[in-house]
């Protein structure tokens, strides 16, 4: 197994993973806390906009743990060949996401041969990350701790401006 420390690092580019470089049919369910009731199903997309003026719900983002729907997902061809001309360069790649397991992430890869050092897939709500804020201060904090890696060149792709 190689190393970070023997990847050449200058320029890192980075992907955020749903909506962006995937489609999957995951949602976010808002849940009363009470009955257990399904109040709304969100998208990744509708997410981004969604803010709480309910009192007594919870979000459940159960289905992004979920490997089997992160099996079926569809690439965003678009973006998808933009990572896969950076990788196929050698250029080092990363995922920097709001799920909660990097191990999820980075096996979804290896099961399409993409190999993307463990190191480089980041998802800011995997306990072992220990991130808080906002999916948008927790990214920006992943993003610095690559900075502070070594990486001076980076290039950011993600669905959410405010990201």
């Amino acid at each position: 197994m190689w190393k970070l420390k023997e990847i050449k690092k200058e320029k890192l580019v980075i992907f955020d993973l749903d909506d962006t470089l995937i489609k999957t049919d995951a949602k976010i369910k808002i849940v009363d806390s009470k009955t257990g009731e399904i109040f709304q199903e969100l998208t990744p997309a509708e997410f981004n906009f969604y803010s709480s003026k309910i009192t007594n719900h919870f979000l459940n983002f159960d289905d992004f743990e979920c490997p089997e729907i992160l099996r079926k997902a569809r690439f965003i061809r678009r973006i998808f060949n933009k990572f896969k001309k950076y990788y196929s360069e050698g250029i080092p790649v990363s995922i920097v996401t709001a799920r909660s397991s990097s191990k999820l992430v980075r096996d979804f890869f290896l099961e399409n041969g993409i190999d993307i050092h463990p190191d480089l897939v980041i998802a800011i709500n995997d306990p072992f990350h220990n991130l808080e804020g906002s999916i948008s201060e927790r990214k920006q904090k992943a993003i610095l701790s690559l900075i502070d890696d070594g990486y001076t060149d980076l290039i950011f792709f993600d669905d959410n401006h405010e990201n």
